[in-house]
């Protein structure tokens, strides 16, 4: 039997994923995997929330959501016979959804360095609300556990929440300087208020999101406290290597060993979707409205 031949939209989005969705649903015991697809932002909407925050998104980030305005895609784990349960999540949210965060975190900051911080006379991150007060000690290590830098915080900084993790750490976009339109990416522990570094790049962090297969929580693979003990039995189980001491994601190689070989994301998928696609997505909405 021949194989079916993608449509447009479909190969658009087996393009973003990497083909993970095949590849999941090849995997023993893995069922239900589902993505739901979402129109694209326009132009004058992406402008618009820029705007609203001053900042500039990063080229990759605004070819992303021109082409499609985040997606979900989750998938179901067999434990028993009739025990199955939705494990694995990959999340970008809707723009409007990418919040800015740096009043939590200034409140937060300002209340943790008046009770339990212990000032670090090593630091050289500058208040978030000011000159008379200082960030936690955490934020201020300079490194994090990786070795790699931790952000310096100032007046000029934004933050922007992008996912929530298990409720003990968050997903954040950082801009360390509204007049750059290179944000970083990171994993702020709830906590301790540390630093994390994720990714440089928007399509680095979406390119891990699905190196890590949408495993539960695979963020905090890259956090201090580590992975719940559930969760750590599914990586053992669908992908023992990502649990490795010195797997070169740890450390932030990105051009590893041929051993270890790294899909890349082409800068082109993130396009609008083709025209036919757009002019069919317009009829079958019309046919729903009559």
């Amino acid at each position: 039997m021949m194989n079916k031949k993608l449509s447009p939209e479909d190969a658009f989005y087996e393009n973003l994923t990497l083909g993970l969705i095949r590849t999941l649903s090849n995997v023993p015991r893995v069922c239900n995997v589902t993505l739901e697809r979402r129109q694209p932002l326009n132009a004058c909407q992406l402008v618009n929330w820029e705007q609203r925050h001053c900042v500039y998104l990063p080229e990759d980030m605004k070819k992303f959501y021109l082409s499609s305005d985040g997606f979900i895609l989750n998938w179901s784990y067999q434990y028993a016979p009739n025990d199955i349960r939705r494990v694995g999540h990959i999340h970008f949210p809707h723009l409007l959804q990418v919040t800015l965060l740096r009043e939590n975190i200034e409140t937060t900051s300002s209340h943790s360095s008046n009770s339990t911080a212990v000032p670090n006379s090593n630091s050289d991150v500058v208040g978030a609300a000011g000159s008379s007060q200082s960030l936690p000690a955490p934020i201020a290590t300079g490194k994090d556990k990786w070795g790699n830098a931790t952000p310096i915080i100032t007046a000029k900084s934004k933050i922007f929440e992008i996912n929530n993790v298990n409720e003990v750490a968050k997903v954040c976009m950082l801009y360390e300087s509204t007049s750059s339109n290179n944000p970083k990416f990171y994993l702020l522990e709830l906590s301790t208020l540390s630093w994390q570094f994720l990714a440089d790049t928007f399509s680095e962090y979406l390119r891990m999101a699905i190196a890590h297969l949408g495993l539960p929580y695979w963020e905090l693979c890259f956090s201090t406290c580590g992975l719940p003990s559930w969760t750590e039995q599914l990586f053992l189980l669908l992908a023992p290597h990502l649990l490795e001491e010195h797997e070169p994601r740890r450390g932030r190689v990105l051009n590893p060993a041929c051993e270890h070989p790294y899909n890349i994301i082409d800068p082109n998928i993130f396009r609008g979707k083709p025209k036919s696609v757009a002019k069919a997505t317009a009829t079958s909405t019309k046919q729903n409205h009559k």
